[in-house]
C-alpha cells in the first residue's frame, strides 16, 4: 500500500480520495482534463469524455451528478477520468472501498476487457485480498 504515494507522474490513478466535483456531471467530470490539461476547446473535450464513456459502455452516466450516481457509476466516471489521461499505467487503489455495491473483480475485469482499453492496469490493495483478483490484473 506504501508504493500508492509513491507513483509517478506516469500513472493515472483511481482512488477513494480522487473525488469527482459533485456540481459537475460525469461527462463535465471526464471533460476537464482535456480542457485544462491538453488545452482543448470545450466541444473536443466533451467529444473525448463521451467516446470514453462510450468505450467502458457506460454512455447513460454522462449527464448524472455525483450526488446522483450509485458507486459503480460514480467509479466508472473515476475511471474514464484516469483514462482520458491516457497514461501507460493505470492503478486502481483499495476498488472494494469504491465499489460496494456490485462483485467488484467482476465489474472491475469487464470494464478492462473492453476493446478500447491498453495498457497497464494493476490494483493495489491489502495483501489478503489478492486472491479476489485471479490473474485478471496484476496486484500490489
Amino acid at each position: 500500500m506504501a508504493g500508492v504515494a509513491a507513483l509517478s507522474d506516469g500513472v493515472a490513478r483511481v482512488a477513494l480520495e480522487l473525488p469527482l466535483r459533485a456540481n459537475l456531471s460525469a461527462l463535465d467530470n471526464i471533460a476537464l482534463i482535456p480542457l485544462y490539461q491538453r488545452h482543448y476547446g470545450i466541444s473536443e473535450s466533451t467529444r473525448q469524455a463521451q467516446a470514453i464513456l462510450d468505450q467502458l459502455g457506460h454512455a447513460e452516466i454522462a449527464p448524472l451528478r455525483d450526488p446522483d450516481m450509485t458507486p459503480a457509476q460514480r467509479f466508472v466516471a473515476k475511471l474514464a477520468r484516469a483514462l482520458i489521461l491516457k497514461r501507460p499505467r493505470l492503478v486502481i487503489d483499495r476498488p472494494g472501498a469504491m465499489l460496494y455495491d456490485v462483485p467488484y473483480p467482476e465489474f472491475i475485469q469487464q470494464l478492462a476487457a473492453q476493446d478500447a482499453m491498453s495498457g497497464i492496469w494493476e490494483i493495489f490493495d491489502f495483501s489478503w485480498n489478492r486472491n479476489l483478483y485471479n490473474q485478471a490484473l496484476l496486484s500490489e
